[in-house]
């Protein structure tokens, strides 16, 4: 499925309804009382007056009822992406008529010249600048009475939506430098390492003990390690996380952060997704947010998209954060990448994480507590109050990198991709 699908004919509910002047109610009401105490040619003039008017009422509600209108409007468009809504309207009478389309439109009304059976077609452009599933909600067209002393509309209900994805932050960053710890090209059907094989030797960088190669270290009198052929068709999992871990206690005060680390967490998986779509590699996401733990998995990386779009977190989560890390304890293979984005970690987190490292070939844990600066605007001085929490995050942190595990803190002050450099340099 393509996000730049096309358009979509759509179903209305149409409800008609007639709006009067002030002034045919005067009206009205002053000939009533004029007929029953008088009578002459004015008079006469004016009831055959009104007279037409009703002639025109009736007309003219006949004319709206016939009226044929289509809408197609397109069904998925990313933030910020032009999108359109198209009418295409058909009366079988001579009518002029305004098209004010629907609110989230945010467009001026429209008169049109309807000539008989002639098709018109009327093209509205907008853009919605947040994700989410959008209500196209109500159009109507309106024909005015003679001299304007009513007005009939007609109210159509678009029975649509617009799924409006996600804004993806490109990454500029080469990640290959990460994930080259886990070899994925060579065999289809091994499992883990092949000992039997050294298919290199390298420097040493942090590995196992049992993986030093003693005699050629010996030899070039600095430490060399075994590389294995490695087996099987690697997975690369991406952990999103938009709830705020349940070991926080003082959750007012992330209330108003938490939602900006939702979208710009957001925006990084998306840009994390097409990025190694594009490498080919494989990926399962699993979505952690009010609704629950979610894993998915499918071809198509647009379709990620789609679930992002309507993801949100939750300050009040059930489940605690270390129950959605330990949901791939069973899972991964020695030959697995598992990336963890997050705004936050907790004790107990810092332990299954370190537990997961033990089941997988790398674990890539990138907290966002403020989200992160936008790569188009410049660097800003920063007013935000730090809970206390935050000071434990930076001990959890070196905690982790002493276990091998490569960790990203950002701060507000800096984009995504200056982050990822971090990681690059530092490992």
């Amino acid at each position: 499925m393509n996000a730049n699908s096309a358009a979509k004919q759509v179903e209305v509910n149409k409800k008609i309804w007639a709006k009067y002047s002030p002034f045919l109610y005067f009206l009205l009401f002053a000939l009533f009382v004029v007929n029953i105490f008088w009578l002459n040619k004015y008079i006469i003039l004016a009831d055959a007056l009104v007279i037409y008017v009703f002639y025109d009422y009736f007309r003219k509600k006949r004319v709206v009822e016939e009226i044929e209108i289509s809408v197609d409007a397109r069904g998925r468009v990313f933030a910020n992406e032009e999108f359109y809504i198209k009418f295409k309207i058909k009366s079988p009478y001579y009518v002029k008529l305004t098209l004010t389309p629907p609110l989230i439109i945010n467009k001026e009304p429209k008169f049109i010249e309807l000539f008989p059976n002639k098709e018109e077609e009327v093209i509205y452009s907008s853009k919605l600048g947040t994700r989410g599933t959008k209500k196209l909600g109500a159009y109507s067209i309106k024909i005015s009475g003679f001299g304007n002393l009513f007005a009939l509309i007609r109210n159509e209900f678009i029975d649509s939506d617009i799924k409006v994805l996600p804004s993806m932050e490109e990454v500029n960053v080469f990640l290959e430098r990460i994930l080259e710890a886990i070899p994925v090209l060579k065999s289809n059907y091994k499992l883990s390492e092949d000992v039997s094989y050294i298919k290199d030797l390298r420097d040493y960088n942090n590995e196992p003990l049992n993986k030093i190669h003693w005699k050629n270290s010996a030899k070039y009198d600095k430490l060399i390690v075994k590389d294995y052929e490695y087996a099987g068709t690697a997975n690369l999992y991406i952990l999103l996380d938009l709830n705020l871990p349940g070991a926080i206690y003082s959750k007012n005060a992330w209330l108003y952060i938490r939602k900006k680390y939702e979208e710009d967490a957001i925006k990084a998986t998306t840009g994390l997704i097409h990025y190694f779509s594009t490498k080919h590699e494989k990926i399962n996401l699993l979505l952690s947010d009010k609704k629950g733990f979610r894993k998915i998995i499918e071809k198509d990386y647009v379709i990620y998209f789609d679930y992002l779009s309507d993801a949100e977190g939750t300050i009040e989560n059930e489940k605690d954060t270390t129950d959605f890390v330990a949901e791939l304890l069973t899972t991964v293979q020695p030959v697995d990448t598992v990336i963890i984005i997050s705004m936050f970690l907790t004790k107990e987190e810092v332990k299954k994480i370190i537990e997961l490292r033990g089941r997988c070939g790398r674990v890539i844990v990138l907290v966002m507590p403020y989200g992160y600066r936008d790569e188009k605007t410049k660097k800003f001085k920063s007013y935000y109050d730090v809970p206390i929490e935050i000071r434990e995050l930076y001990k959890y942190a070196k905690v982790l990198r002493d276990e091998n595990v490569i960790v990203e803190i950002w701060h507000e002050n800096v984009s995504l991709n200056e982050g990822l450099i971090n990681i690059q340099e530092e490992w």
